[in-house]
């Protein structure tokens, strides 16, 4: 690895990205926002098909970009072939790339970021491009107007690949039209404790929307948090995307503020029970998995969001449901740890935040 990539991991490991703060609207239920689109350039096979050449060229596309425009001049740039295999697993668990680029094995694949992490943009990923925007609580209108711009950008320096009766060419099918894939990431462990939300998700399921975990595509749910998006990208505009899928959140939040209110007019004692058991259990913690850190981490951010708990805010616990995971903790702490050390780490890492 380089000087100049080897700095820019430790930038990203110290940093917070804008979303982490939490102070986004409706910030009590949803967490965060993104958009991202699927582009590629016309005249190179997808990445599945392209050689090594033309990833090549790919690459070097994405690197004229942000020396040429001015909307991209505070942009930053890693190649993933110059890291670990820590570093790539640290990157996605930042949300900053998806886990298939870092399982990838295409040569020349890399990543283009904003200091702030709003924008980023994959290269060579499943599509030549992936441009994401993603920002702190229901903001899908504003998260659009960013990334469309940024789009908008781009195809002033690039053709892309499209068609006048599909729209934009993607390599999987399910992305052509659009190529546009929204979704909002939701906290809702009310509707959870009162045993509706396997309903609603059916529901919308049906309805032609996914239901993904925190990580997105082939993650597990944890600590009641879920992404939903669109699963049609074609015959709609996105603007009908956008709006369908506002019309779905608005009606999730609805519904979980409802529990809450139930849940704080027949159950407080209870719920204060285990909002604080959670709060007991993480400051004495010897050793301590992710996936317990994250559902008791839950229960303290339902605990802040029904006033129970005010010690902390949304930002601490956005922080250290990343700085947690296998990959940030063992960047944090410059060595490779197996997963007794992990345990131990994560506990006094916890603490460490919450005391």
């Amino acid at each position: 690895m380089s000087n100049k990539e080897a700095l820019l991991i430790r930038e990203l490991r110290d940093s917070s990205a804008q979303w982490i703060k939490g102070d986004g609207p409706l910030n009590h239920i949803v967490v965060s926002t993104r958009i991202r689109l699927a582009r590629n350039i016309e005249g190179i096979p997808f990445p599945s098909k392209a050689n090594e050449r033309q990833l090549e060229q790919v690459l070097n596309k994405g690197e004229i970009l942000i020396k040429k425009k001015k909307l991209f001049n505070d942009f930053k740039i890693i190649k993933i072939d110059d890291l670990t295999d820590i570093e790539v697993q640290f990157l996605a668990e930042k949300r900053l790339i998806s886990f298939s680029l870092a399982q990838s094995k295409y040569p020349h694949r890399a990543f283009i970021y904003k200091p702030d992490e709003t924008i980023s943009i994959m290269i060579n990923e499943e599509d030549h491009f992936r441009i994401q925007c993603l920002m702190a609580g229901f903001q899908l209108e504003k998260v659009w107007e960013i990334i469309n711009c940024f789009d908008n950008q781009i195809m002033n320096e690039i053709e892309y690949s499209f068609n006048e009766k599909e729209g934009f060419l993607t390599c999987c099918p399910t992305n052509v039209g659009t190529g546009l894939r929204a979704s909002v990431m939701l906290h809702l462990p009310g509707l959870s404790i009162i045993n509706k939300l396997n309903d609603l998700m059916s529901s919308i399921s049906k309805m032609g929307y996914a239901v993904r975990g925190f990580y997105g595509e082939g993650t597990g749910f944890q600590g009641n948090l879920f992404q939903i998006s669109n699963q049609v990208t074609l015959g709609l505009s996105e603007e009908e995307i956008i709006n369908k899928l506002k019309v779905v959140i608005n009606q999730l939040i609805v519904e979980e503020e409802k529990a809450r209110e139930e849940l704080i007019l027949y159950s407080r004692q209870r719920v204060e029970d285990q909002v604080m058991r959670a709060y007991g259990v993480l400051i004495n913690a010897r050793i301590i998995s992710t996936i317990e850190a994250i559902d008791l981490l839950s229960k303290i951010r339902f605990g802040i969001g029904l006033g129970i708990f005010t010690k902390i805010g949304y930002d601490t616990i956005n922080r250290l449901m990343l700085i947690i995971q296998s990959a940030y903790i063992q960047l944090l702490n410059c060595k490779i740890m197996d997963e007794n050390e992990r345990d131990s780490t994560r506990a006094k890492l916890v603490q460490g935040l919450l005391y």
